[in-house]
């Protein structure tokens, strides 16, 4: 599956963050994106999930698909199924007061059936290394336990296309090379990654990188 972004662009309180920036990324493959605070990285993510809606002071535009569809015309599920997020604070991910409950919420809300949604959370745990930590309590977790918890409950929607906003930012060292791992298996067989980091150990999992700077014209090629 190939994820297309055309002309995306983004404005908040009328200024542009960034303008008519188009690529693709294809299963298999990690591409990284980097560039300095402020240049619309984690926006950028958002954009690509579907999440960032237009506003008073926010303005969005462009297309983003998947497989060729545009991604506005899908369903929860089959949108569900085609990206997930995971974001850089898992606090902001996690909400359910077990690890079995927060990786049964997604499943169970596709109404899925029970032995697809135990055989869901059985793999996802298992490829995040976090079995043992199934029947525990989400506020009881480190730092690096919850982001792999956050990233296994995104997994169990099974996305075709994973995007990661510097999701090893807030992680000691061991997890991080964990994190990365996941990443690396996930595209070898045969997912996609969007991976913001400015991290160079990050970016050296990459493919490719493309580098955002804020208030660009993508399409302006002086710049």
């Amino acid at each position: 599956m190939r994820l297309t972004a055309k002309n995306l662009s983004l404005s908040f309180g009328g200024q542009v963050i960034f303008k008519n920036l188009s690529f693709s990324a294809e299963s298999g493959e990690i591409l990284a994106i980097k560039g300095p605070n402020g240049s619309g990285k984690s926006s950028l993510c958002l954009c690509l999930a579907g999440l960032m809606e237009e506003g008073d002071e926010t303005a969005v535009s462009g297309e983003v698909y998947y497989g060729g569809k545009a991604l506005p015309e899908m369903g929860i599920a089959e949108r569900c199924a085609c990206v997930g997020i995971v974001f850089q604070n898992p606090d902001m991910q996690l909400f359910s007061p077990l690890v079995t409950e927060e990786l049964a919420f997604a499943p169970e809300n596709l109404a899925l059936p029970r032995d697809e949604i135990k055989a869901r959370i059985e793999e996802a745990a298992g490829i995040c290394g976090i079995k043992h930590l199934l029947g525990a309590k989400t506020n009881r977790l480190s730092g690096g336990e919850k982001q792999l918890v956050a990233i296994a409950s995104t997994l169990t929607m099974k996305p075709k296309f994973l995007i990661a906003d510097e999701i090893t930012s807030r992680i000691d060292t061991d997890k991080k090379d964990i994190v990365r791992n996941i990443l690396i298996n996930f595209a070898k067989e045969g997912g996609g990654v969007i991976m913001v980091s400015h991290n160079p150990k990050d970016l050296e999992i990459a493919h490719r990188v493309i580098e955002l700077k804020r208030g660009k014209d993508y399409e302006d090629r002086s710049k």
